[in-house]
């Protein structure tokens, strides 16, 4: 019993890294209709500025944080303007491959100024354990679990109590309509990819003092956030936290009880049962339906 509790709250955690990191696929797919399929290189790249922040500078944590939101805001910007917005203005699919691009470019980047070996990083509570009856976990690893369930409940009132929020969603409908009614909708687009590569940045933030710090940390994360996305629907934000944390619970436990490659075989083949039996997926909304 012990031994399941220890690795289902270890999947937890990394469920909660998973829907971080897919909800930022739901963010700018809701928004206009494009995918950054690179997503997991910008959370590598949250991941070392972390390391540079604070470990090679020695800045603390109040003053990483705002720092790395700050360059990851800047790069969403960018990254916007240089790899989806062309393209999308042409009506051109090509920013499909200008996303990829752009995260081998971040990979290249990185082996260039931080190497190929991979690098630690403390744990922002030391090294120490917290017991909970007869079974311990890392207080990083309840980090990870609290953050994902903040960011999340902050999305809820963005979308649903703000003005800015319900503009998102009206464009989400018909961008067309949302244009005539006086909204922006290109400011719109652009502070969508922002929000998704800040999301993406404090999950590398919050994780890569347990995953070390390399230029491939993110490749792997974004193919699976991209499957918790399209198994949770991408446009149902709510279902994708559910699946996040249901996803990494699922890997953990056929991990820890049968191989590793089981785990990978798992998660991929229900992600194609999903699209075959409900394309829109578990909490999406069939095609003409709202949410």
């Amino acid at each position: 019993m012990e031994f399941f509790l220890h690795i289902l709250i270890s999947g937890i955690a990394t469920g909660a890294i998973y829907s971080l990191i897919a909800v930022g696929y739901s963010i700018t797919f809701t928004t206009m209709r494009v995918l950054n399929f690179a997503l997991g290189m910008w959370v590598m790249i949250g991941g070392m500025l972390t390391l540079t922040l604070n470990v090679m500078l020695g800045f603390n944590l109040l003053i990483t944080l705002p720092v790395l939101v700050a360059v990851m805001a800047i790069l969403g910007v960018v990254g916007e303007r240089v790899s989806i917005y062309p393209f999308f203005r042409a009506g051109s699919d090509v920013w499909i491959m200008s996303t990829l691009a752009v995260g081998f470019l971040f990979i290249n980047s990185a082996q260039l100024i931080w190497g190929h070996n991979p690098l630690p990083v403390p744990s922002f509570f030391g090294d120490g354990i917290i017991m909970f009856g007869p079974f311990a976990i890392f207080p990083q690893q309840i980090l990870v679990i609290a953050t994902a369930f903040v960011i999340f409940s902050l999305l809820y009132l963005f979308y649903y109590r703000t003005l800015l929020g319900k503009a998102f969603r009206a464009i989400a409908y018909s961008s067309e309509v949302t244009s005539l009614m006086g909204i922006n909708t290109r400011m719109i687009c652009i502070l969508s990819y922002v929000m998704t590569s800040v999301l993406a940045g404090v999950a590398g933030f919050i994780i890569v003092p347990i995953t070390f710090a390399e230029p491939q940390m993110g490749t792997v994360l974004g193919l699976k956030a991209f499957a918790v996305a399209i198994v949770a629907g991408l446009s149902a934000p709510r279902g994708i936290l559910f699946c996040g944390l249901a996803y990494g619970a699922l890997e953990a436990l056929a991990s820890g009880y049968f191989y590793t490659g089981v785990r990978d075989i798992l998660g991929f083949s229900l992600m194609i049962l999903v699209l075959i039996l409900r394309p829109e997926g578990l909490f999406g909304k069939p095609t003409g339906e709202r949410a």
